[in-house]
């Protein structure tokens, strides 16, 4: 990691928090979520799967005391500005 490349990381793990707690029936078809970094993720919903930006699918959720951990089999990177 070099040290010019920090911001640049800061913005890509800004990118997979969001503000609140989203369950996966909460999640619904064409949903914008805004992240950390004011960025939005777009969820889709079809058959319960559920996919984010149509890259990364939701293989497992996990409860945490301060909200939910969906595990994605993707990384998601924020669109350039």
């Amino acid at each position: 990691m070099k040290p010019e490349n920090k911001a640049k990381l800061q913005d890509i793990l800004e990118y997979h928090v969001s503000l609140g707690v989203f369950k996966p029936e909460m999640l619904t078809d064409g949903q914008t979520i805004n992240q950390a970094n004011l960025k939005n993720i777009t969820i889709s919903n079809k058959d319960n799967k559920i996919m984010i930006n149509n890259q990364a699918n939701i293989i497992a959720t996990i409860p945490a005391a301060n909200g939910v951990i969906h595990v994605i089999d993707a990384v998601l990177l924020p669109p350039d500005k």
